[in-house]
Parts: structure tokens; C-alpha cells; sequence
């Protein structure tokens, strides 16, 4: 891999620099922003590998009445394993054998793992070296892409292992999840999108091996970065309204418990809420009516059987706000 433009670079880095110190800062937000994009990267990655999928395709499948359409659940399937691996990626440094496995299972092919202790030496090395985490990102996804070439996911997911791994780690999600469950409470310390970066204006093929495709890599991080920092405004006047909400309720009201729920888990249903609060499904539902009405939350399912809401910034990315 011929060495990236460094001007380029180090304007991306400096943006990454910032969006990660506005989120260590606030925890909260923190949790509110990689959970939607993780949801926009999981799609992304989909849509390169020509399975086009929408945020609310991909979120609200679990909540549909119908059969589904074969294609859009192909997508979905796959831009859940994405979704799982951004969720927890684990530590890449520390714990290579294991992540690359898993990375592996989510975005390779059939098979056993084709990476060696060699490998695993290798992208460690890799780590080890690396100035800053998109330079890391970079060489470790060169690796993994010539190690497994016919699975351009895993070498995606492994960029953002590599970004994680020199901005905190954390261990994996257990046990099987549905896509919505998937932004709940994300362990992930990554704020690089390498694959919006590259559908997010235009479309460009994913390649981190040729100086020209390296360059339009680093163009598109710098613009989801950039509209990530632009995002964050929004975020905090929903965070605001919500801590408002929390703070103002009165002895008796469970709103606290709503607020501390939707803090980690921007999807919710009935269930969810009575759970955490301790209280009625019916009380839990007239709580959401009330959140429902200040707009914290909106609903995001047209069944009466099966109802679930999101809140606003959650609903603006599924495209019913």
C-alpha cells in the first residue's frame, strides 16, 4: 500500500480528534450518536456489497406483520452481522486471535478463519506502529484485504477494529440480538464510517490498496466527519429536552426511568419500559404517551399489536421525523 497523502490524513485525523473528545465528554451523547451510526455504517457496508438497505428496513424488520421481501432481508442479515461486529468490536491489540475470528464469522465468507499466528503477528504489528488510528485503520485493512480478498466486509469491520483498539476497547455483546438491540448501549470507542465514506456523496469502490482509492477514502471520512461534528447540536438539544424532562418530574413519576432507559436503548416497546421502571404495561404506556406528546419519542410501527418508538434523533435516521 503506497503511503497516504499526509495533509489529507492529518485533516481527517484532526476531525476524529474532535469528534472523539466531544463524545469522552459526554457519555450520554456518546451513546445516542455511535448507536445511529453504526446503524448508517451497517447499512452502508450493505450497499456495497450491492445489497441496498434503508436504516428503517434494517431496525424495524423484527416489528413487521408481513413476509418480508427476500432481497431487503438478505440485506438485513448482513448489515446485522456488521451492526453486531460495531456494536463490541473487542480488542484488536490485545486480543487479535479472537477479534480477527469473530470479524471472521460476521463479515467473511464460509469457512474456517484464514488467518494464520503469522497474521495475527502482522496486523499487531500494525497497530503497534501506526502513528494515528486512521493510519492503523488503513494498514490493517490492506492486511486483512489481502489475506481474505473475497471479503471486503471483514477488512471494513477490521478499520474499525483498528480505530477502536487505539481509542478504548471493550468486550463483545453474548448471545443472539435483533438489529434494534444492536444500539442498545454500544461498547465501541470507534467515530470512523469507512464505508458511508465512501457511499455518503457518490459511490466509490472499496479499495485501500491504489493511492488514487486511499485518497477518496480519506475525502469521504473527512466529510462523515465533518456532518458527525455538524450533528452533534442536535443530539444535545434532545439530550436536553430529555435531562429537562427527568430533572422536572415530579416524586412519583417514573419519567426518570423512561429518560435512563432511552440514554441507552433508542428503541423501545411497552415491555421494554415496564421492565426497567417496575411497573404496568398500561402505566408504561401512558408514560410513553406523555413522552410521545414533548416530544422525546415517536412511534415508529403502525401496528396495534406490536407497537415500538424511537426517539427523535433515532426517528429522523429511520425517515419519520
Amino acid at each position: 500500500m503506497t503511503g497516504p497523502d499526509l495533509q489529507a490524513t492529518l485533516k481527517a485525523e484532526i476531525l476524529a480528534a474532535r469528534l472523539e473528545g466531544a463524545l469522552r465528554a459526554d457519555p450520554d451523547l456518546a451513546a445516542i450518536w455511535r448507536a445511529e451510526a453504526a446503524v448508517q455504517e451497517a447499512c452502508a457496508s450493505a450497499w456495497l456489497e450491492d445489497l441496498p438497505l434503508r436504516p428503517e428496513d434494517l431496525l424495524c424488520r423484527a416489528f413487521r406483520d408481513e413476509i418480508g421481501d427476500p432481497d431487503r432481508d438478505r440485506a438485513a442479515i448482513a448489515a446485522t452481522a456488521i451492526l453486531r461486529g460495531l456494536h463490541s468490536p473487542g480488542d484488536l491489540r490485545d486480543d487479535t486471535a479472537v477479534v480477527m475470528k469473530r470479524i471472521w464469522a460476521l463479515g467473511g465468507d464460509t469457512g474456517p478463519s484464514p488467518f494464520t499466528p503469522e497474521h495475527l503477528d502482522a496486523l499487531r504489528q500494525d497497530l503497534r506502529t501506526a502513528p494515528g488510528p486512521i493510519l492503523a485503520g488503513l494498514a490493517v485493512a490492506h492486511r486483512v484485504g489481502l489475506i481474505a480478498a473475497g471479503a471486503p466486509a471483514c477488512a471494513r469491520l477490521a478499520f474499525v477494529a483498528a480505530d477502536h483498539a487505539l481509542r478504548g476497547a471493550g468486550g463483545f455483546m453474548i448471545g443472539d440480538a435483533d438489529p434494534h438491540d444492536l444500539v442498545r448501549a454500544p461498547r465501541g470507542a470507534w467515530v470512523l464510517q469507512p464505508s458511508l465514506a465512501l457511499v455518503d456523496s457518490g459511490f466509490r469502490l472499496w479499495s485501500v490498496s491504489r493511492p488514487d482509492t486511499v485518497a477518496a477514502l480519506l475525502a469521504g471520512l473527512t466529510h462523515t466527519l465533518a456532518r458527525a461534528m455538524g450533528s452533534l447540536p442536535m443530539h444535545r438539544r434532545w439530550l436536553n429536552r430529555a435531562r429537562h424532562a427527568r430533572d422536572t418530574a415530579h416524586g412519583s413519576s417514573h419519567m426518570p426511568d423512561l429518560v435512563r432507559l432511552l440514554m441507552i436503548q433508542p428503541i423501545i416497546d411497552t415491555a421494554d419500559l415496564a421492565k426497567a421502571a417496575g411497573i404496568t404495561s398500561r402505566s408504561a404506556l401512558r408514560l410513553i404517551d406523555t413522552a410521545t406528546d414533548t416530544a422525546l419519542i415517536r412511534k415508529i410501527t403502525y401496528r396495534n399489536t406490536y407497537r415500538a418508538w424511537a426517539t427523535e434523533p433515532c426517528a429522523k435516521l429511520l425517515g419519520l421525523a
